[in-house]
């Protein structure tokens, strides 16, 4: 009997197939996904009416930049989206989030061959390593704030790296602008894209001290230098610094984060750092290079951390750029294992279904438990619409609770006891009652 041959697509037809599936499996969890918490803050102008137009979204940004905060940028990008129905976020998000994950590829393979598996894993690396991966994914403010972001600087950062020699003043005109944007994102960040940035400048005067300097690589730095500047020091940072009463010598409390900020790392980071210790072990034993951009990625993961020891917190959100570029270390230090010793393609291969597995099963019980969210939700918004009719416009509702870090609503606010406070007073300005408040028997 003659052997079955096996059969194995194309490159291209697997990136496809693979990108797809993500893409149809992010769109249900998105379209399950209802607005939440800041989502309805931002739905409002100053006066508590409903922002209906572009203008209402540059006025409130305007005051937004002098009175609050500089994440100009992505609450733009947020409160454009919530000029329009909840679907066409839900349907814009997983494109961006297919653009998150090509664009970590595209870092990861630099000029090697096509290696499709590699996307399926870095998927799989979000999913698994991402601590709030509902708030930062699926969210529709915290999506604008990181995911789109990221993915902002991820394309800024691929021009840079792939663009060695000048391009005409026009294109680096436009990679200035782009520069501006992607360090006008958010805080740690764009504080690593512009370490990674200044790393490849001083790397490249070391791998190569007869090269000069490309036009290019110092616009691009300047330009994101200059949005980081526009975002750090926008006056509503400092008005905002104010509320937060903390007379420790600074020298102490930034000592202090920084311990913290440690501990946490190893909460969250662990295994990509067993990861590329491994993987770096292992080129080192068969006296093997480590690519230097793995070094690079690394350098700019740490100043993603420390950089925030000068903030009074650390979300978990802000955890994903950190882990944005150290996956992208990772992917660059496996990439070419197989070429060393074919049992790595094998361990990589078995790893990557093993993980699918958990996957799979996680993704269905957190598809369920974000459908009863959305249930929630329709429940709520019909029972503030019946009581209103009935000219009750002080609402009492039961509050929603998850353990799934997949759920979007996970680590946020949900409706509390007092009716006089954030979120409860802004759920009441958008439903138009006089107060929203827990149920408390």
């Amino acid at each position: 009997m003659k052997k079955l041959k096996s059969i194995k697509l194309p490159n291209k037809q697997q990136t496809i197939i693979i990108l797809v599936s993500i893409f149809l499996m992010m769109l249900v969890l998105n379209l399950l996904t209802p607005l939440l918490a800041d989502d309805y803050s931002y739905s409002l102008n100053l006066d508590k009416t409903k922002i209906n137009s572009l203008m209402d979204v540059v006025n409130y940004q305007w005051w937004h930049y002098f009175n609050w905060g500089g994440r100009t940028v992505a609450h733009t990008i947020a409160q454009f989206f919530l000029l329009f129905p909840k679907v066409v976020f839900s349907i814009a998000n997983p494109i961006i989030y297919i653009a998150l994950i090509y664009l970590m590829y595209l870092h990861i393979r630099g000029d090697r061959e096509d290696k499709p598996l590699f996307l399926l894993l870095i998927h799989l690396g979000l999913w698994f390593i991402l601590p709030v991966f509902g708030q930062t994914c699926l969210w529709l403010i915290g999506s604008c704030n990181y995911l789109w972001t990221t993915v902002l600087i991820l394309w800024f950062l691929w021009i840079y790296r792939k663009n060695k020699q000048d391009p005409s003043i026009i294109k680096l005109i436009g990679i200035f602008l782009l520069g501006v944007l992607a360090g006008w994102t958010n805080e740690n960040t764009s504080a690593g894209l512009l370490v990674i940035l200044l790393s490849y400048i001083i790397m490249s005067k070391i791998w190569n001290k007869k090269e000069k300097i490309s036009k290019l690589r110092i616009v691009a730095f300047l330009g994101a230098l200059i949005g980081f500047a526009f975002m750090i020091l926008a006056p509503g940072n400092f008005a905002r610094a104010t509320e937060v009463q903390d007379n420790t010598f600074i020298l102490f409390k930034i000592i202090k984060r920084a311990v913290e900020m440690t501990i946490t790392a190893e909460n969250y980071l662990l295994p990509l750092i067993i990861l590329i210790v491994i993987a770096m072990s292992i080129k080192v034993y068969y006296k093997k290079k480590v690519e230097n951009d793995s070094y690079i990625f690394i350098i700019g993961s740490g100043a993603t951390i420390y950089s925030m020891v000068l903030s009074p917190v650390f979300p978990e959100r802000s955890w994903t750029g950190v882990i944005v570029f150290l996956l992208i270390a990772s992917g660059i230090l496996l990439y070419d294992l197989d070429k060393l010793n074919k049992i790595y393609k094998y361990i990589i291969v078995d790893f990557c279904i093993v993980l699918s597995v958990m996957y799979i099963s996680e993704y269905i019980s957190t598809g369920i438990d974000i459908n009863n969210l959305r249930n929630t939700w329709e429940y709520r918004e019909q029972y503030i619409e019946k009581q209103k009719e009935k000219e009750n416009t002080e609402i009492k509702l039961s509050p929603y609770y998850t353990g799934n870090n997949h759920n979007p609503t996970y680590g946020l606010s949900d409706i509390v006891e007092d009716k006089d406070i954030w979120p409860n007073n802004d759920l009441a300005d958008y439903f138009n009652v006089k107060s929203i408040q827990a149920q408390t028997e």
